[in-house]
């Protein structure tokens, strides 16, 4: 029942192709067939082409494969085009600084602030530059550093050179553009708001310190310090130098061995301290008070400072044959080596001094012979 008949289908499928070639036939081709398949497709697109021009537009169509340098050249300014306009704008902006005339007061820009503040969306740079006197990159840079006036006499200066900017805006004595200029001269009619007093803020707080100035309040402190300490310093070593002046002119003073023995028993009794040397002598004069006769006692010493024994240095001078002084400090500070005697990094002695393989002195160990 549901059989199907491939024979009579096949004749009917044969003749419908038939008739579809015979029909494209019938149709008849161009003499340009390839041309008439392009200007369908221009016109496709939408480009109204004629008969008159149509061979014309695909002539200036075709690739000419001559000038494919200068194509692709044209191609890479096209590509490049943004990045230059942008380099170029950098350099404007970095040293051909345009110098903008202030044309707003402090309480249009409190305004502005305010308005970018609350509604940043619908208040764009762009809208205000719209609805005041001021251009888009001096709403950006008011609106990135704040600035903040000292006083209200610095507030009414500032609203004063905006006055004075106005006067020569309108007397066309403002170097400015000329598409500037009509755009603020919108703004000339406007109603100024009044100052409110209330929305000053004066900033009192100290600026935060920069690294650098940190560094140099640091040293100057540092430099304080030692000043004041030097300054101490001073002092005490003056102190000191009177004291020991004080202790020199006694020291120095000619007394006797009872004299003495007596002031050193007294400043025991007293609680006050002595040095070394009193204590020798008071022991000397304790152990040996019955050996001691009565001339000797009686002789006078002469006390010389402790410090003043240690630092200098004690010379003894005699006379020689020739009755030429000869001194203990004297010696050769360079000596002539033997090459029999030479050896390199050796030492060599003579008498107490000490000399190196070149012959320069080096040391000298006094009563060593």
């Amino acid at each position: 029942m549901f059989t199907i008949k491939l024979r009579p289908l096949y004749h009917i499928c044969d003749k419908i192709i038939i008739r579809n070639l015979r029909s494209r036939r019938l149709r008849g081709l161009g003499p340009n067939p390839g041309l008439d398949k392009r200007i369908e497709a221009f016109k496709e697109e939408g480009f109204q082409i004629t008969d008159d021009d149509a061979e014309e537009f695909v002539e200036q169509s075709e690739s000419d494969f001559y000038k494919m340098g200068e194509t692709y050249n044209e191609h890479l300014n096209e590509t490049l085009i943004g990045k230059y306009e942008l380099r170029h704008q950098i350099v404007k902006e970095k040293y051909f600084k345009e110098n903008m005339p202030n044309l707003l007061t402090w309480s249009e820009k409190e305004q502005i602030r305010h308005l970018a503040t609350t509604q940043p969306g619908e208040w764009t740079p762009e809208r205000i530059a719209e609805s005041f006197p001021v251009t888009v990159p001096v709403v950006k840079k008011l609106l990135k550093y704040p600035w903040k006036p000292a006083s209200e006499q610095r507030i009414a200066r500032h609203d004063a050179s905006a006055m004075r900017n106005w006067k020569e805006l309108k007397d066309g004595s403002l170097d400015i553009s000329k598409d500037l200029r009509q755009h603020f001269l919108k703004f000339s009619d406007r109603i100024i708001p009044p100052l409110n007093k209330t929305s000053i803020k004066i900033d009192v707080t100290q600026e935060k310190m920069g690294e650098f100035e940190s560094i140099i309040q640091r040293c100057a402190a540092n430099e304080k310090c030692k000043v004041s300490d030097k300054e101490n310093t001073e002092y005490t070593d003056k102190q000191g130098t009177e004291n020991n002046d004080i202790k020199q002119k006694t020291d120095f003073k000619r007394v006797t061995l009872d004299e003495l023995t007596t002031r050193i028993k007294k400043r025991l009794e007293d609680g006050k301290e002595i040095n070394e040397p009193d204590t020798i002598i008071l022991n000397t004069v304790n152990s040996n008070i019955s050996e001691v006769h009565s001339e000797e006692v009686h002789k006078e010493i002469e006390l010389f400072e402790e410090n003043k024994e240690q630092n200098e240095i004690s010379e003894f001078k005699e006379k020689d044959k020739n009755n030429d002084v000869l001194s203990i400090t004297s010696y050769p500070e360079r000596i002539r080596i033997p090459k029999k005697a030479y050896k390199k990094g050796a030492t060599y002695k003579i008498n107490d001094c000490y000399y190196d393989h070149d012959g320069k002195f080096l040391y000298r160990v006094l009563g060593m012979s």
